[in-house]
């Protein structure tokens, strides 16, 4: 039965109630109203007589002009089961094994990921994008910006595709891709690193059946940035950061000398973290997790108390109230003290944590008491740190021709 009837604003509401169904559409005229219920009345009536083949002959349009989807699953007509009755069959005879190994070429071939969802079958098609988000929600590591930053760019590769579908190859392009544009082996196996693991996280959620990053390797030629000052230019350091524009160097750089903490630890470090009557501060955030005390000389605390203010504030605060960027004031320092920021005799403000390492082993210091002190977890890790002088190897040759009575 249809019922049409006028509404306030002129328009009229037109009902149809047959075979149980009732639809309900608003039109601007009484005419329009009744040529859609007459339409909608015979569709109801035409559909349930339709067969298989001639469901199958209708087009997206042809569904649409006669109600639509919804209309002809309340007839009991599943035009999406109709359809793709014969890719169903296949796919229900698949084993779970095998919809899992499906590439994602196959799994289009056989009608898409739609339809193995709609048979409850599980596949592997999910995007690299979508598994980086799930690996950042569950990350719990240190340095979160940094390793968003890096999960950014692979995204930025790879982001739209099938995981499954990124194999060794494409890796391997890549990589050879940042080689040729002139990026450090170093650089690139950090990246390297965080792509690794986003693989690792899809592997142990049955996304993948292999880490394929594994098999990636990168030589890395470079050599290891390890150089130790000389007592002339660490003296001629020390010097040029008093001359510094920036107020603070000297301290910064002090700090880094006679404690061997790692330039983030200490750009973090914020005036409640100083204990001024011990001449100490608690490291709680370090790089391998762990906590360690560092402890100021007297010269280290003269220079603090310089500048030394109340509250939460951060020891090297920076304009937006975030750590200090001391890479203008450190390269402007080096040029200052001639000592070279670039090339093979290159030495960044991570070489400082070397020289701490070497002097307390030039000094005699047992490895166990160097690793506490750098707050390294192993001694292999303290042994890569430890640079003894010349004058200290010749030391120890001497004794040993000594107690040889040569």
């Amino acid at each position: 039965m249809a019922y049409i009837r006028p509404l306030k604003n002129g328009n009229f509401q037109a009902t149809v109630r047959l075979k149980g169904i009732t639809q309900y559409k608003t039109l601007p005229t009484k005419q329009a109203a009744t040529a859609w219920t007459k339409a909608l009345e015979k569709n109801i009536r035409r559909i349930p007589t339709l067969n298989n083949d001639q469901l199958i002959a209708l087009s997206d349009e042809d569904v649409e002009a006669m109600g639509g989807n919804d209309l002809f699953l309340k007839l009991g007509m599943d035009l999406f089961n109709i359809r793709n009755a014969a890719k169903l069959e296949v796919i229900n005879q698949l084993t779970k094994k095998e919809s899992l190994q499906l590439s994602p070429q196959q799994i289009e071939s056989m009608g898409g990921a739609e339809l193995f969802n709609q048979t409850g079958r599980r596949i592997r098609y999910k995007t690299f994008r979508s598994v980086c988000g799930d690996y950042l929600q569950q990350w719990k590591g240190k340095d979160y910006s940094n390793q968003l930053s890096r999960v950014n760019y692979w995204c930025s590769i790879f982001g739209d595709r099938i995981i499954t579908d990124i194999d060794i190859i494409d890796i391997r392009e890549h990589v050879d891709s940042m080689l040729a544009d002139g990026q450090r082996a170093t650089t690139i196996n950090r990246k390297k690193a965080v792509l690794s693991s986003i693989f690792k996280y899809a592997l142990s959620q049955g996304h993948i059946d292999e880490n394929v990053i594994t098999n990636v390797v990168i030589d890395n030629d470079s050599e290891p940035r390890d150089r130790v000052l000389t007592n002339d230019e660490r003296g001629a350091l020390l010097e040029a950061c008093k001359q510094s524009q920036w107020d603070r160097l000297s301290l910064l750089v002090l700090m880094a000398l006679t404690t061997g903490a790692r330039k983030g630890e200490l750009l973090g470090l914020r005036w409640s973290d100083i204990d001024f009557k011990s001449n100490t501060t608690l490291l709680s955030d370090t790089k391998n997790g762990s906590s360690r005390t560092l402890i100021f000389p007297p010269v280290v605390m003269t220079e603090l108390k310089r500048f030394q203010e109340v509250g939460n504030g951060l020891l090297f605060e920076g304009n937006t109230g975030k750590p200090k960027d001391i890479r203008k004031s450190w390269a402007t320092t080096l040029r200052l003290a001639n000592i070279s920021d670039k090339g093979d005799d290159k030495f960044t403000f991570h070489c400082l944590r070397h020289g701490f390492c070497s002097a307390l082993s030039d000094s005699g210091k047992q490895l166990s008491e160097i690793a506490e002190m750098a707050g390294h977890k192993s001694i292999q890790t303290t042994m890569r740190y430890v640079h003894q002088s010349n004058d200290r190897k010749q030391a120890i040759v001497d004794e040993l021709a000594q107690a040889f009575n040569l």
